[in-house]
């Protein structure tokens, strides 16, 4: 009955929780604490993480004075939270990201190349080729192909191009071996992984690094819009 309370109030708002409602749909509640009309919901991926609804400075002051020793990792928070989360300990790291969403209404076309579910087999391969290994483990990209959707393209055996989720549901980990790029293949990985979300009737979106130009280019091109700015933060 509480769960329903919680996931009655987070829905009532899809779009400002589309992050936190992702993650729940693939990973238990472990607990979560209440302040007026603020949430603090915490739940385990890779790590313990601290998901926070809230539009009110008040009452993240006071939900955080009581229980942010919970946790050192929060998920998706906006910029405003970043101060009030500060006062509880060190910057350890953060990843900033833009949240682009797609409308269910956007057309896109099919892919012209066949693409591959990917096999967990390749975690190793795929985080070896990542440019964010800090914010990544092997468990965790084997974790992602396991769970959830994931697109690959190969060619004579070798996989070139690849996309999968985040723990929140959101497109991501869009990569292209350098000798393999400008052939569509990124275009046609991103293609594939909406197809199979609009088959499951779920909401596409996608984090993008501010300075990854080729990916924002890529989502605008086929109908993303910005839809906010969103950091994942990790205390000392």
């Amino acid at each position: 009955m509480m769960h329903n309370t919680l996931f009655s109030f987070l829905n009532s708002n899809p779009t400002k929780n589309i992050a936190i409602l992702g993650f729940f749909s693939n990973h238990p509640v472990k607990e979560y604490f209440n302040e007026g009309k603020t949430f603090l919901i915490l739940g385990k991926s890779d790590y313990l993480w601290a998901h926070i609804s809230s539009s009110s400075e008040t009452e993240l002051s006071l939900i955080l004075a009581k229980y942010h020793k919970k946790t050192k990792y929060y998920f998706s928070v906006e910029d405003w939270m970043i101060p009030i989360i500060l006062k509880y300990g060190t910057l350890d790291w953060q990843m900033i990201t833009n949240r682009f969403v797609l409308d269910e209404n956007v057309f896109t076309d099919l892919p012209k190349f066949d693409a591959h579910r990917i096999d967990k087999k390749y975690a190793g391969y795929l985080y070896n080729n990542s440019d964010y290994k800090k914010f990544l483990t092997i468990k965790y990209i084997e974790d992602r192909l396991i769970k959830d959707i994931s697109a690959g393209i190969f060619v004579n055996n070798i996989l070139v191009a690849w996309g999968f989720t985040h723990d929140d549901g959101s497109l991501g980990f869009l990569n292209v071996i350098e000798e393999y790029r400008n052939k569509g293949y990124g275009t046609d990985i991103l293609l594939s992984l909406i197809q199979m979300k609009r088959k499951q009737k779920q909401t596409v979106f996608g984090n993008i690094i501010p300075g990854n130009i080729a990916s924002t280019k890529l989502v605008t091109k086929l109908g993303f819009k910005l839809d906010c700015k969103t950091t994942w933060i990790k205390l000392k």
